[in-house]
C-alpha cells in the first residue's frame, strides 16, 4: 500500500497543478496584450505602465520579483511605429512529486510578446 501512495497522490493532484500552470500562462498572455494596447496609446511602455502591470499581477498573487518586462521603453514613438512588449516569468515546478523519481529540473519561463501600432501623435 505504501508503494501505491505516491502514484495515488500524483494521479489525484497532478491535473490541478497542470491547470494552475496553464491558467498562469493565460493570465500572463492576457496581461501582455492588455498593456501592449495601453502602451500603444502612450507611444511607449512607460515606467508607470510597468509598475501598474506589476501591481495588477501582485493582486493576482504573482511574485513580481522574477518578472521581466521589456519592450519599447526608450521614449515615445510616433503614430504608425510598432510598440513591443515582452513579458517573462518562471513557470515553476510542474510536477507534484518533485525529486521522487529523479531530479525536477526547472521548467523554463513563460515568454509572451505583443506588438501594437503606436497611436501617439506628437
Amino acid at each position: 500500500m505504501i508503494m501505491v501512495f505516491p502514484f495515488m497522490v500524483f494521479f489525484m493532484f497532478q491535473p490541478f497543478l497542470t491547470e494552475i500552470v496553464h491558467m498562469r500562462g493565460v493570465v500572463l498572455e492576457q496581461t501582455t496584450h492588455k498593456y501592449a494596447k495601453l502602451a500603444a496609446r502612450e507611444g511607449y511602455l512607460s515606467p508607470t505602465l510597468i509598475n501598474q502591470m506589476k501591481a495588477d499581477l501582485q493582486a493576482l498573487n504573482f511574485n513580481t520579483t522574477p518578472l521581466v518586462v521589456a519592450g519599447t521603453t526608450g521614449g515615445r514613438v510616433a503614430r504608425g511605429t510598432d510598440v513591443n512588449i515582452t513579458v517573462q516569468y518562471p513557470v515553476g515546478n510542474m510536477f507534484i512529486l518533485m525529486n521522487w523519481f529523479g531530479s525536477d529540473s526547472p521548467s523554463g519561463n513563460y515568454k509572451f510578446s505583443a506588438t501594437e501600432m503606436s497611436e501617439y501623435i506628437p
